[in-house]
């Protein structure tokens, strides 16, 4: 799991924009004005149960992380339903 999901730093942070841009889900509507120091990105490379081949790109290490759990939560409410996991995880 990204470590960006529960940094204060979120919602401006270039490198995050970039992960979301991997993922295809670009935010256009939020300043990228802060650039960590040292990000860590982890790329894991896997085959989907129907045989298609997946990256998928988390943040695994950086400098600039200041911790606040659950900010994910106010940035991605509308995504909130399809991610029922993470709210377990958020819990747990």
């Amino acid at each position: 799991m990204c470590i960006c999901l529960n940094c204060d730093r979120i919602n401006s942070c270039h490198i995050y924009f970039l992960i979301e841009k991997q993922h295809q889900e670009t935010k256009k509507d939020v300043e990228k004005s802060f650039s960590p120091q040292a990000p860590v990105l982890l790329c894991l490379n896997f085959f989907s149960k129907q045989g298609i081949y997946l990256l998928e790109w988390d943040v695994n290490e950086c400098l600039s992380y200041q911790e606040k759990p659950g900010n994910w939560l106010g940035y991605q409410q509308k995504n909130l339903n399809l991610s029922s996991y993470l709210v377990f995880d958020l819990l747990f």
